[in-house]
């Protein structure tokens, strides 16, 4: 039978058990657009064949010499 404390554990009991880390993580944010630039954004990233978040950040590494 399970205590508090094993149900507080995550991914596994066993060595190796669970979901996988990867060496490079993602980290969330969120932004603010006016509904009207966030439309425009939307189709520009349509048009380029990407998610608005990959348009963005790959935007974004354009600009700063990165890609």
């Amino acid at each position: 039978m399970m205590d508090a404390a094993d149900k507080s554990r995550r991914g596994g009991f066993r060595e190796g058990a669970g979901r996988p880390k990867s060496g490079d993580p993602t980290k969330k944010f969120s932004m603010s657009a006016r509904t009207s630039e966030y439309e425009v954004i939307e189709q520009l990233a349509a048009a380029a064949g990407k998610t608005v978040s990959r348009y963005l950040v790959e935007l974004a590494l354009k600009e700063a010499g990165r890609l």
